[in-house]
């Protein structure tokens, strides 16, 4: 056990240990720097709260616009001028190459400005712009259409030639072309 009295001559000579007292000391408006740095945070995630709120809720945060593109169309339509030009089938296929290389960076571009893009055959109804021509003529603006051949010219106006051909041989068989129906 200790005697209370056994330090006692320790007291008289003023080796008593005090606690230090810690001075806060306050920076600005009597807040200390932590306090301060907590009402900033604080304030900014407030704002950055807000914002979001505000841009969720507005009317055009959420919405994109649709819009329709017969990108079979194209596709054909350049595969079927390819096919009648005179071009050899390496060139034809780096032209090709270009062609749905332009086709894939322009229908990019129109996903990059918000516009959701649905291949035509993927819309079922209602008001969806078309952009098909737009970007045909985009996509045609950097690279050219495939010349047709002369001689797929001459066989095209062979072939027309004997259709209209066969179309009035019929009407004239069948009374005016009403197809077999009597009157």
């Amino acid at each position: 056990m200790t005697d209370l009295f056994e330090n006692a001559d320790r007291a008289a000579t003023g080796e008593v240990r005090r606690p230090k007292t810690v001075a806060a000391k306050r920076a600005f408006a009597g807040l200390s720097p932590r306090e301060i740095a907590l009402l900033a945070a604080a304030a900014a995630i407030f704002i950055w709260g807000a914002w979001v709120t505000k841009n969720l809720v507005s009317e055009d945060g959420g919405r994109q616009e649709f819009v329709q593109l017969q990108l079979q169309g194209i596709i054909g339509e350049y595969l079927q001028a390819q096919a009648r030009s005179s071009s050899d089938e390496q060139t034809a296929a780096q032209e090709t190459a270009v062609f749905m290389a332009t086709l894939d960076r322009t229908v990019a571009g129109l996903s990059k400005s918000g516009k959701v893009v649905l291949v035509h055959e993927a819309v079922i109804g209602g008001e969806v712009p078309d952009v098909t021509q737009s970007v045909k003529a985009a996509v045609y603006a950097k690279v050219p259409r495939p010349q047709i051949a002369q001689a797929s010219i001459d066989m095209q106006q062979t072939q027309d030639a004997r259709v209209e051909q066969e179309m009035q041989a019929f009407m004239a068989a069948n009374g005016g072309g009403q197809g077999g129906v009597q009157q």
